[in-house]
């Protein structure tokens, strides 16, 4: 990948999936703004980077506070001249059956996953318009696509970020500017282990026997690796992938096929 002109904004940048892509992405050459909630996280993330000969800011920021994500942005354009590529990433899951959840779980899962995606992507969209070009990069999930017991806020929050994707990618086109969403499947992170605590807890199985299920329901057979996902964030920086623009993409191992 050729990443030398890419300056890279990583929301959820201080662990799993959004530190293995600004890792990776950093490694092809990119200049990344690496922002996260968890200061000591990103700056570990920063210091990854910088170590291996990168370039990288840490930003402390709350992806639901537009202010805080405007301050970040700003921070990003500063530093490096430009933001033209978002890997809109952060998020957060808390597990249950429907019924049993109650309002402001609700609330806080759907604020965070998709209110906040919507701020961050709307706010660096804004800077990409006017410098007429940009890669919006999304994470939703397979459970925008398939309906999970005991994850159903979960499925819903990503459910409005597929959409999303596809609404700034009709709008944004016009003026350079690519949305596509990533949608993986089960990814060895803390997040999905404490997830899986969760849910298993929820159908009264061990943390292990739901993970032995879940992997049962892979063709592939394993999990994939944050790695991985970093890999294909990195290619759709590239200007190989310009034309690709209002998809969700699977990352699945098989287990979703459209």
């Amino acid at each position: 990948m050729k990443l030398q002109e890419k300056v890279l904004m990583v929301t959820g940048a201080a662990s799993g999936i959004g530190r293995a892509a600004a890792v990776i992405c950093a490694g092809y050459g990119a200049k990344v703004v690496a922002v996260d909630l968890n200061e000591e996280g990103v700056n570990e993330t920063v210091e990854q980077i910088r170590s291996a000969g990168g370039e990288a800011i840490a930003v402390k920021a709350d992806t639901t506070n537009r202010k805080q994500i405007a301050e970040a942005v700003d921070a990003g354009i500063k530093t490096f001249g430009k933001i033209n590529c978002l890997f809109n990433n952060a998020g957060i899951v808390k597990s249950s059956f429907l019924i049993d959840c109650d309002d402001e779980l609700y609330d806080r899962i759907m604020t965070v996953n998709a209110k906040g995606a919507y701020i961050v992507a709307t706010e660096v969209a804004k800077h990409m318009k006017e410098i007429g070009e940009g890669r919006i990069i999304n994470t939703s999930s397979i459970s925008a696509l398939k309906e999970e017991s005991t994850n159903g806020f979960y499925c819903m929050s990503k459910s409005a970020v597929l959409m999303m994707t596809h609404i700034l990618a009709l709008e944004l086109s016009q003026y350079g500017v690519t949305s596509v969403a990533i949608c993986p499947g089960h990814i060895n992170t803390s997040l999905l282990r404490n997830s899986f605590i969760e849910r298993g807890a929820a159908e009264g199985k061990s943390v292990d026997e739901f993970y032995a299920e879940m992997e049962g329901t892979i063709p592939m057979g394993r999990l994939a690796e944050p790695e991985e996902i970093g890999e294909f964030v990195a290619f759709l920086c590239d200007d190989r992938s310009a034309y690709i623009s209002g998809n969700g993409i699977l990352m699945a191992g098989g287990k979703v096929m459209e």
